[in-house]
């Protein structure tokens, strides 16, 4: 593949540590996937010596079929590619002592919602004192859960909550999101050489990394394994749920790590980069190969009816100019804002597809059945159990 001189720069960089700054469109991306090719076709690295962290498992699906593509596939038996949850999780299954922990390896992962529903369960059970029910479940996230037990306005029973919690988890083989990255960070801590055929560590949107990522990411990581990270700081996403903005900072400064960049933006008009670069932090720069393109136009509205019947007009035109409906979006900030611009649309005869995630819980038989497979596969698991037997509906 054709690669720009700062792209192969990064591709056959070999210093212990490197952070790759990938500004947006510069194909950060295919430089990941022509590291791993070059880490395994000409330096001879089996793919089973590799971990690739993502955020999403649509990227770590990404990268698994453009690895295909190019007639590189993994070893069914790796661990390879995936989320910093999903490769936790298979280390927690197949390689780490979990029983140290009182677990076994079939423990179930506790989604976000049972883990809420557990607690509140306890809360009752124990008569906890808990303010401010309506955070409960921000407050669960580990990452919080120190913080937000000393704040003078939280004094009341949460700390024995989640001791309570932990000890019930535990109980019914259960762990949460988080609990999966902690546990496997606390035996990686504890069992120091049980990788000892990993090489190479590749993370892909490092910029997105919290705290409890970061370390995981320094416990997996020895003195003889080589770290390789792309992304972009100016694109963290996930500030709301801890992300630690200065991670570039944090790991370069705690490996010695080699920092290079990828400024070429071949996504982006002219016009559309030289107002992002108004937007630029840490002294980035943003360089494109494309036209400048239509100017970026801004409009006031008075109110948000305004606003969706001037989207619409908008819309109308670009159709009549032969762009097909659907190749338009509508980018909004809040879920709730797209029931107004569905019905306003809808009205000016435009279909509409409203991108929402539908939840289990959003199906309730599917909810109480999935429950009945939880309790079926794990009779630790009470909670499901007395939801299955006891639900008004179908219990």
């Amino acid at each position: 593949m054709e690669l720009n001189d700062n792209q192969k720069k990064a591709v056959l960089d070999e210093h212990n540590a490197c952070l790759v700054r990938a500004n947006v469109g510069s194909g950060k991306t295919t430089v990941l996937i022509e590291k791993i090719r070059y880490l395994h076709q000409q330096k001879k690295i089996p793919l089973e010596n590799m971990i690739v962290l993502t955020f999403t498992n649509k990227a770590a699906n990404e990268i698994r079929e453009r690895l295909k593509i190019q007639n590189i596939e993994e070893n069914p038996s790796s661990l390879f590619y995936g989320t910093f949850h999903g490769i936790a999780l298979k280390l927690l299954q197949e390689v780490l002592p979990i029983e140290e922990l009182g677990y076994t390896k079939d423990f179930q992962v506790c989604l976000p919602e049972e883990e809420l529903e557990l607690a509140n369960q306890l809360i009752r059970q124990h008569t906890l004192k808990i303010k401010y029910k309506n955070r409960l479940r921000k407050r669960l996230d580990q990452k919080n859960r120190a913080a937000t037990s000393r704040q003078p306005g939280y004094q009341d029973d949460f700390p024995k909550l989640v001791t309570l919690l932990t000890e019930e988890k535990r109980k019914q083989n259960k762990m949460s999101y988080e609990d999966l990255l902690q546990n496997a960070t606390e035996l990686l801590k504890a069992h120091p050489h049980l990788l000892p055929q990993l090489k190479w560590i590749i993370i892909d949107e490092v910029q997105d990394c919290d705290e409890l990522q970061f370390d995981f990411i320094r416990h997996l990581k020895k003195p003889e394994i080589s770290l390789f990270a792309v992304g972009d700081p100016n694109q963290v996403i996930y500030s709301w749920r801890g992300s630690a903005f200065q991670i570039f900072f944090q790991l370069k400064n705690h490996y010695q790590a080699r920092e290079l960049s990828l400024p070429i933006n071949y996504r982006s008009s002219g016009t559309i980069l030289s107002a992002a670069r108004r937007f630029l932090q840490n002294g980035s720069t943003l360089e494109g190969v494309k036209d400048e393109g239509g100017k970026v136009q801004i409009r006031k509205q008075y109110d948000p009816f305004q606003e969706a019947e001037d989207l619409a007009a908008r819309i109308r035109e670009l159709h009549m100019q032969g762009i097909p409906y659907h190749e338009i979006g509508i980018l909004y900030r809040l879920q709730n804002q797209s029931a107004l611009l569905e019905q306003v649309l809808t009205r000016n005869g435009i279909p509409v597809h409203v991108a929402v995630k539908e939840k289990m819980e959003d199906i309730p038989v599917v909810q109480w059945f999935f429950h009945v497979l939880r309790f079926c596969v794990n009779h630790s698991d009470t909670t499901s159990g007395v939801e299955a037997l006891c639900n008004k509906t179908y219990g």
